[in-house]
């Protein structure tokens, strides 16, 4: 018997081919319908061509946006009118979701609810856009699928959150509509950088560690940190905020004038003293509402743009789409046949 016959043994086992009949467990993507950071190429795998898988992804994008916008345009709106005193943030909270159920046709066409939609259609429809492209020109590497969709996505809600934001601050301030500060829209764009940078790199990062380093299972991994890491950036980012608006608010005469407003501060009384007492004032508030409306925004809403990508945009697995969904379910043979 040769001497070194264990390891023989040892080195067939590890190179043997899988019993016949068995295959090797695929890796469970489904999580990644929650990550609006994701964009791995095996996440989807869908067949249609461009040309019709664009109304689709477009369509998708509108559907999963309608479904956030209500609960984020309420929380932005109130956040706007806590900072600015026009009223509380609670009290105005009930009376946005009172006119949600009661007047629903003044709340869906209203300008907060309006506007809204449009940010996270925009940023639904350039990110599943963006993939599409990536699709059709075969772009294989996560690396560079993620460059792509960073620099797409994160470029059309940036743009898109100045422009309502800086409405917002006009219609729901307490002060008279002006030009919209630099100093309030350089804020804005930090405050959403951070977050799309939180979303992309610091959640994927953190999730990695967790997974590496103590053991914790991929999916749990990233969802967990796909929906903490996003949030608890906003209590850094919340000062921020509140300095934006209050800039805006307490920056500028009553009535615009714009040499008087570029050149002086209409509130002379209005120190640093005054600004920072403010922040610390709502900081609480505004940190947890900026914190919970990440779970909408990047949460709800990325599961259900996916989902109805899913259930929507044939693919290589089609017992997914909902046609065939709902004739399984009509028809439990033919199901029974497909699926097996």
């Amino acid at each position: 018997m040769p001497a070194d016959l264990p390891g023989m043994l040892n080195s067939m086992l590890a190179t043997s081919p899988a019993t016949p009949g068995t295959e090797a467990p695929k890796e469970d993507h489904s999580i990644r319908a929650f990550l609006f950071g994701d964009s791995h190429a095996d996440s989807h795998h869908f067949l249609e061509k461009a040309w019709e898988r664009a109304p689709k992804e477009i369509a998708c994008a509108a559907a999963a946006s309608a479904l956030v916008s209500p609960l984020v345009s309420i929380i932005d709106k109130c956040l706007v009118q806590e900072i600015s005193g026009t009223s509380q943030f609670m009290k105005a909270i009930g009376q946005q979701t009172k006119q949600m159920i009661v007047q629903p046709k003044r709340f869906f066409g209203g300008l907060s609810f309006s506007l809204t939609f449009a940010v996270y259609f925009g940023t639904y429809a350039v990110a599943n856009l963006s993939e599409l492209a990536m699709d059709m020109n075969k772009v294989k590497d996560d690396e560079s699928r993620k460059t792509i969709k960073v620099a797409a996505s994160g470029v059309a809600n940036i743009g898109l959150l100045l422009w309502r934001d800086s409405i917002f601050a006009r219609v729901y301030s307490n002060t008279s509509p002006r030009p919209t500060p630099m100093r309030t829209l350089g804020l804005f764009a930090v405050r959403d950088m951070s977050t799309m940078y939180a979303t992309f790199y610091l959640a994927p990062r953190a999730a990695e560690y967790l997974e590496k380093e103590h053991g914790v299972e991929s999916n749990t991994a990233e969802l967990s940190m796909a929906l903490t890491i996003p949030a608890a950036i906003q209590i850094l980012t919340a000062p921020l905020h509140i300095h934006a608006l209050d800039f805006y608010s307490n920056n500028g005469p009553s009535s615009i004038h714009a040499l008087d407003f570029y050149s002086r501060p209409a509130s002379a009384n209005v120190t640093s003293a005054d600004r920072w007492s403010l922040i610390k004032k709502d900081f609480r508030t505004v940190s947890f509402a900026r914190s919970f409306r990440i779970l909408p925004a990047f949460g709800i809403g990325s599961f259900s743009n996916n989902k109805f990508r899913e259930l929507f945009i044939r693919q290589d697995d089609e017992n997914l789409l909902l046609t065939r969904r709902i004739t399984n379910m009509l028809e439990p043979g033919t199901g029974a046949t497909m699926t097996a």
